[in-house]
């Protein structure tokens, strides 16, 4: 599965601790065309962005553990300069400085918002 990366689909990591909305919008973005990760926290998140390249990391803000998304972003934007950065949450505005590297999807979210979101912060091919 991981090694069909040479395909032209962007690769899109999903950090999402609800199971169900990860689901949903893993399935949506796939049969959008795109190649999908879904991971349930940031410290999954680190070891997938450690071993495979990712065009877009789409973090919710919120997650349970060390590293919440802001902090996992906030690393992405350091370490990993060619991946885009869309961060959502529940939370009605954009946290902090965020916005100087990162897009930002309020929640709820339609799933057609998610992949207009993510086609327009990718390059034109």
């Amino acid at each position: 599965m991981l090694q069909e990366q040479s395909s032209a689909a962007p690769v899109v990591l999903i950090v999402e601790n609800d199971v169900l909305l990860r689901l949903v919008t893993a399935s949506n973005l796939r049969d959008a065309g795109f190649e999908v990760i879904e991971v349930a926290n940031c410290a999954e998140a680190l070891r997938v962005l450690d071993r495979i390249p990712v065009d877009v990391l789409f973090s919710d803000i919120d997650m349970p553990g060390n590293l919440d998304g802001l902090a996992l972003a906030q690393w992405v934007h350091r370490s990993q300069a060619d991946t885009r950065i869309v961060l959502t949450s529940g939370a009605a505005r954009t946290p902090g400085d965020v916005k100087e590297y990162a897009s930002f999807l309020p929640k709820p979210y339609a799933e057609k918002d998610v992949e207009r979101l993510l086609r327009s912060v990718l390059p034109s091919s």
